[in-house]
């Protein structure tokens, strides 16, 4: 194994499985269900042909940037004006990603194992483990994520299987009971957890060969399905209308299962999947969020990892219900966030479209 502070193809790609999927495969679907109900599942499906373009401008972007950080590219193609301009966002967008999979992970915890525990306790030793990695660098980010990525998979399968005799995919008919704005509305939820991909720009640096059109499609591909298998699974075994009463359907598929009759009350291993993907997922924003804001030295990285751990942390503890972070990301979270990563991917293709001058042809600073 290569130790040059950089990840193999492979290794990028579990890295985003885990960072995306404890999303689409938790957080996104509540909101879809709520949302689109029985329509859901063809909402994913739909969802695939807008944003197998939006790949496809992502992998022309990423050719264009030849394996340089995004903000020095911007910076050289741009100015430092524009840069900043589409950077700010990019770093929030950063920051609420690992937000909210912290509130959502603290939320789950006390309401299902740890009720007694405080939630700031839960929070600080999360974020104690994802500042630690972020902090070691992307190699061990990238190694712990190929010890935790084929567990996590194959706990996935086992519960999909266990569960096939407890599941009547006669549920997932009749569509469009309601008309098609479901449907549609049941897109952008999808949209706003796709739309991570864009990750994969800021990680180029860090991986030894460059992306190829196919990654970025291969991604694409395994999102959906992360986001399809357990959205299909609770409408199959709780119904379209008791799925989309329960806050993680995913968690309670994991209720049902059971070997035997003397086997039961297996969701602990829930457990492992969910904090496998987020430590990886708040570890890889702090780490990308560390690299966009530019440290001079190692100290001075160190320091704002610290901080910006502890905001989060504080973030967290601020008195709002769940009902309203759920609304939180219902109407503006995921929305938003979809609309300002469409807005950034334009510009950044209208600066690939921009013909270099002779310094920057040869990589000088404008």
């Amino acid at each position: 194994m290569k130790v040059d502070g950089k990840i193999g193809i492979g290794q990028a790609i579990m890295v985003m499985m885990l960072t995306i999927g404890i999303t689409n495969h938790v957080t996104v679907i509540p909101l879809l269900l709520s949302k689109a109900g029985r329509d859901a599942w063809l909402s994913v499906l739909l969802a695939g042909i807008p944003f197998s373009f939006w790949a496809y401008l992502l992998f022309v972007v990423n050719r264009n940037i030849k394996q340089r950080s995004l903000h020095e590219w911007l910076a050289q193609r741009s100015g430092k004006i524009v840069s900043n301009l589409l950077l700010v966002p990019i770093m929030i967008c950063l920051y609420m990603m690992a937000l909210t999979n912290l509130i959502d992970t603290q939320t789950w915890t006390t309401v299902n194992y740890l009720p007694r525990t405080p939630e700031w306790v839960t929070a600080l030793a999360l974020m104690g483990l994802c500042i630690l990695a972020a902090i070691g660098g992307i190699t061990s980010v990238g190694i712990t994520a190929g010890i935790l990525l084929p567990v996590v998979v194959m706990l996935g399968f086992f519960v999909a299987f266990g569960n096939i005799p407890k599941k009547d995919y006669s549920l997932l008919l009749p569509l469009f009971q309601h008309g098609y704005r479901p449907l549609f509305h049941g897109m952008l939820y999808v949209g706003g957890g796709i739309s991570e991909m864009f990750l994969l720009l800021l990680l180029q640096p860090h991986i030894r060969k460059p992306l190829r059109l196919v990654h970025f499609l291969v991604m694409l591909g395994i999102t959906l399905v992360l986001t399809l298998s357990p959205l299909t699974g609770a409408i199959a075994e709780f119904g379209p209308v008791e799925s989309a009463r329960q806050r993680f359907p995913a968690f309670e598929q994991w209720r049902l299962l059971t070997i035997g009759k003397d086997i039961e009350n297996m969701e602990f291993f829930s457990i492992f999947q969910w904090l496998a993907g987020a430590f990886i997922r708040i570890t890889i924003c702090l780490l990308l969020l560390g690299d966009l804001l530019r440290f001079r030295t190692r100290k001075q990285r160190k320091f704002m990892m610290i901080f910006l751990g502890g905001s989060m942390i504080a973030f967290t503890s601020l008195p709002y219900s769940d009902m309203q972070f759920v609304s939180f990301l219902t109407h503006v979270y995921y929305p938003l966030y979809l609309a300002i990563i469409a807005v950034i991917t334009l510009a950044l293709m209208l600066v690939t479209l921009r013909k270099p001058s002779k310094q920057e042809g040869i990589g000088h600073d404008p």
